[in-house]
């Protein structure tokens, strides 16, 4: 594995560097307000950036690999975790799973609009008495002249009340097996979404509950084949579950470069902070961790581009599948400590939302649950060292 930067990825990188930091000023001021920023969308749109490891046979596709993206998300991840959650879930979650699962037509249909920022994605899975246990969903569809009819409820989807394009997981009705995926546009009867209020968190990314009451979605609407909409949304979740790794990177970078900015500047007993002993603690930790959490994150994204090449290799997708686990795991709670650990180098004025360390403290505790929590991914890590005969829930 060699992760040194390609010139062709420096060009990549420095796009998504200048369209960052045009937006830092925008997502300052909406975070205080604590409203959505409707500007991230257009601003990477704008940039041929929103279908970066899209086929560039599609719209705005870029045609990078798993590494290049991987960056790419780390670096806006120093934006915060509302902006890479925005991306994540359009992207990562959404173009992704269209490009892996879809027909050529709805590859074709689709993924055009969205990689030019003309349509939001939404991935919906979770709902309010299916989170860590997918498969317990309620969602239901039936067929109903030549039209698959859905009702049930998502909540917490990420772009969720905004999407124009949502990935939906449902039941036959009156079955618990056979899930199937759909694609659901916003425009289709019986679909309606309003966001959700007062969040600890995220107040500039939009997190949203989907209504399906008796939503018509068109027979070629079905994503994947008949009956394996598990498959989809697991696969889904490697993509997503890489892309919050990787954006949590992002925020263990801004992190260390406010604490060594503050401990620079920042004056107590006659000296800077960072030559007090406990604070230059806080300041290896966070730069120890940021080093772990990238080289686990960097290995996770060549595994998943080596299944990617190979996709019919059960060994190559359980590898890259573990691995992913691993980053996210590890990067999400390195982001939550490195936050913690510069609110405290900031002393009383980290405590304040006008300075980024708060920000970060508050927004990167959610990375810790959503897509996959805590408790899940050291189950599927211990399981992967144990073998197949431990899984809790056989």
């Amino acid at each position: 594995m060699d992760f040194g930067v390609s010139e062709e990825q420096s060009l990549v990188l420095d796009q998504v560097d200048r369209v960052c930091k045009g937006i830092r000023p925008i997502e300052d001021k909406c975070y205080l307000q604590r409203r959505f920023n409707d500007r991230v969308g257009p601003a990477f749109g704008q940039a041929h950036l929103l279908g970066l490891p899209i086929s560039k046979s599609f719209g705005d596709g870029q045609g990078a690999d798993t590494v290049t993206y991987a960056l790419a998300i780390e670096r806006i991840g120093r934006e915060g975790t509302g902006v890479r959650t925005f991306v994540s879930a359009h992207v990562s979650l959404g173009e992704l799973t269209v490009q892996k699962w879809g027909s050529e037509e709805q590859k074709g249909r689709y993924l055009p609009r969205t990689t030019k920022g003309e349509k939001v994605m939404a991935f919906g899975l979770t709902e309010p008495g299916a989170g860590s246990d997918p498969a317990s969903l309620k969602t239901s569809f039936e067929e109903s002249g030549g039209k698959f009819i859905l009702s049930g409820q998502k909540t917490w989807i990420s772009n969720g009340s905004i999407a124009d394009l949502a990935i939906i997981f449902a039941y036959p009705r009156g079955k618990r097996d056979g899930m199937c995926a759909f694609l659901v546009e916003r425009e289709s009867a019986g679909f309606s979404a309003k966001p959700i209020e007062n969040k600890m968190g995220l107040p500039t990314s939009d997190t949203g509950t989907i209504y399906l009451e008796k939503c018509e979605v068109p027979k070629e609407n079905m994503l994947g084949p008949r009956g394996k909409g598990l498959s989809v949304a697991y696969s889904a979740l490697m993509s997503g579950r890489l892309s919050v790794a990787a954006g949590c990177v992002g925020v263990i970078q801004d992190c260390l470069d406010e604490a060594v900015r503050y401990a620079g500047v920042r004056v107590q007993h006659g000296k800077p902070i960072g030559k007090h002993q406990l604070v230059q603690r806080h300041v290896g930790i966070i730069s120890t961790n940021l080093e772990a959490a990238r080289w686990l994150v960097l290995r996770a994204a060549f595994l998943k581009e080596k299944y990617e090449e190979n996709p019919r290799s059960e060994q190559s997708r359980e590898a890259a599948d573990l691995e992913i686990a691993k980053a996210k795991y590890f990067a999400a709670n390195a982001s939550f400590d490195a936050a913690n650990r510069v609110v405290q180098v900031f002393g009383a004025n980290g405590y304040s939302l006008e300075n980024r360390p708060a920000r970060h403290l508050l927004d990167t505790r959610v990375t810790k649950i959503y897509e996959g929590t805590d408790e899940i991914l050291e189950q599927k890590i211990a399981l992967g060292v144990l073998g197949k005969d431990f899984e809790a829930y056989s």
